[in-house]
């Protein structure tokens, strides 16, 4: 008996085996034949030799009858079938689960809980227990349709129930899960039907500007350097917050918008009877919400304001024996930490109510500074700048209605280049002479 090595087996050829038909270390029959796509496959049989020169017969039997076939394809097509028979059984609800807790860690903390809330909420009753390979775009349809006749806005459907959806279902396509996403594409032709869904954005008038930051000055003077940021830079609130002194330049007129404040609740005071003084939000801070730091123009007399601010906090940190907080607007209490916004929200509301004026969210300073800058004349790009914009198209579907008589000034202009020179009155040149 002669023994072959070969790699990291050791085999002994039987005289009295036909050709490849071998004895493996193990002591089991073994064989090894060529395949039609011509790599050389070795299977253990058994101890059984008849059963081993049986399955060598079939296997090259197969071979003259299928010049194509191979044993490794076909065994890897079979995993591929059967990891798609497992994919197709794995719920909305199981998928959403594992996709949220995948992406928790990478999100922002309001794109977490406004995705969370919405599936929650929305999508994950109806079709929880649905198989995602099976969720069709008829069911998603009637989710949305359901959801209007409830009354939810426009913003409310799209916001918390299209947008998670749709990314959850092109997260599952990059997974191999569902071949299409029936979540896009929706609702792109519904009409709004209130006024409310109609106005695009709520902003206030130059003069009601104008008085409820002579208000916050006279009445609320804590918070009156927080408003005239918002409203003189259009920086979102949370960006507000999140300044630093050193992100100020004085002499070059301009800030830097590099991170933005979040606080939200403890997962782990939720549900249990805290009284407000004792709760302690979670400080998130991270970078603005395009992800890329921006500068901002900053007006002189802001940059005033800002000064004599920063020269009183570090009076009042001297006074104190501590030093000074690098938080242009600080926490309440706690020089360390930037200020939560969320304090500010009862200051805002009696504001309003003493400057004469509508309800109107906070954010609604944003709004009110790109309408100024529109109005004035100023170019939609350098409003796009200003509010560091992803895309002009967001600028520009957000506030191009506002920009005044462009469009009319056009129309003049083209007439007064196009129209024939008047000719004289006849008559009239008669009696000029």
């Amino acid at each position: 008996m002669e023994t072959a090595k070969t790699g990291r087996t050791t085999k002994k050829k039987d005289k009295g085996a036909p050709r490849g038909l071998f004895r493996h270390r193990s002591g089991d029959w073994a064989i090894r034949f060529v395949c039609g796509q011509g790599h050389r496959h070795e299977e253990k049989i058994g101890r059984d030799k008849t059963q081993a020169k049986n399955e060598h017969a079939a296997r090259r039997l197969r071979v003259r009858q299928h010049p194509g076939w191979c044993p490794r394809a076909e065994r890897q097509e079979a995993q591929a079938a059967a990891q798609r028979q497992a994919a197709e059984r794995v719920t909305l609800r199981a998928y959403a689960e594992k996709w949220l807790a995948a992406n928790r860690p990478h999100w922002r903390p309001n794109t977490t809980d406004g995705y969370t809330a919405g599936l929650e909420r929305h999508v994950l009753p109806t079709l929880g227990n649905v198989a995602m390979a099976d969720v069709t775009r008829e069911m998603v349809r009637g989710i949305l349709t359901a959801k209007r006749a409830e009354g939810l806005k426009l913003n409310t459907i799209n916001n918390r129930v299209i947008v998670p959806l749709r990314a959850l279902f092109f997260a599952a396509m990059d997974d191999g899960i569902v071949a299409a996403n029936s979540a896009t594409r929706h609702m792109r032709h519904v009409r709004a039907t209130t006024e409310a869904e109609a106005r695009k954005v709520d902003f206030l008038t130059d003069e009601e500007l104008s008085g409820l930051l002579k208000t916050a000055d006279t009445e609320y003077p804590q918070h009156a350097d927080f408003c005239h940021v918002l409203a003189w830079t259009g920086v979102r609130e949370g960006e507000a917050c999140g300044l630093q002194w050193g992100d100020l330049d004085f002499r070059g007129g301009f800030l830097e918008v590099r991170r933005n404040v979040i606080y939200r609740a403890d997962p782990k005071q939720r549900g249990k009877k805290i009284k407000r003084p004792e709760r302690t939000p979670l400080l998130y801070i991270g970078a603005p919400k395009s992800g890329e730091s921006g500068r901002v123009d900053m007006a002189p007399r802001l940059a005033s304001r800002l000064q004599a601010r920063q020269d009183m906090m570090a009076a009042e940190a001297a006074v104190n024996g501590r030093e000074p907080s690098p938080w242009v607007f600080p926490a309440l209490g706690d020089p360390s930490k930037p200020l939560n916004i969320h304090t500010l929200e009862n200051a805002w509301t009696r504001l309003l109510t003493r400057a004469g004026l509508r309800h109107l969210r906070i954010h609604g300073l944003r709004h009110t500074y790109a309408s100024s800058l529109l109005q004035a004349g100023e170019s939609i790009q350098y409003v796009k700048q200003q509010l560091r914009h992803s895309t002009i198209k967001l600028t520009v579907d957000l506030y191009g209605h506002l920009i005044p008589g462009k469009g009319r000034a056009a129309v003049t202009r083209l007439e007064e280049r196009t129209s024939a020179p008047a000719t004289p009155d006849p008559a009239t040149a008669d009696r000029g002479a």
